[in-house]
């Protein structure tokens, strides 16, 4: 239901102000999961700098979070969790997997996001932008700490 009400929102919104914030707001959802599930993952991981690789993806993760739940908040707006999670994996190699193609996705959004409100309004666009950046900074590191798991090992 609640995809079906994301779907509505957008397309009732009468400004492309309400249109970007809808869309703002299903990002900073899938973050907050994403987050968690970076969290959660480092508690399970058994070696020492990959967890600490996943620790401080996830802090990194949380600070712009909060800008981004800043910027909703003076809107009136709360992040929208996303519809489903993915699977968590039996293995460190599928978990990380999972998180670099949520946090792709993310970074993917918050790229066009930071685009979107360049019309809407500058002052948060030059918020966005450096999320923007950071996430796709944050996709390669994840995607070298995934690389350096064993994808038949497992946990």
């Amino acid at each position: 239901m609640a995809s079906a009400m994301g779907f509505f929102d957008r397309f009732l919104a009468s400004s492309p102000e309400k249109a970007a914030v809808a869309d703002l707001a299903e990002l900073a959802g899938r973050k907050e999961a994403l987050i968690a599930r970076l969290e959660r993952h480092a508690g399970m991981c058994s070696y020492a700098n990959l967890r600490a690789g996943l620790e401080l993806l996830a802090t990194n993760q949380a600070e712009s979070f909060k800008t981004l739940r800043s910027i909703l908040s003076d809107r009136d707006t709360w992040p929208r969790p996303p519809e489903s999670e993915p699977h968590e994996g039996s293995n460190n190699w599928e978990r990380l997997s999972s998180d670099l193609e949520l946090l792709r996705t993310i970074a993917i959004g918050m790229q066009k996001a930071a685009g979107t409100w360049e019309g809407v309004d500058a002052g948060v666009a030059e918020k966005l932008l450096p999320i923007a950046v950071a996430d796709g900074d944050a996709e390669s590191e994840l995607r070298a700490l995934a690389l350096k798991c064993d994808p038949q090992a497992l946990d």
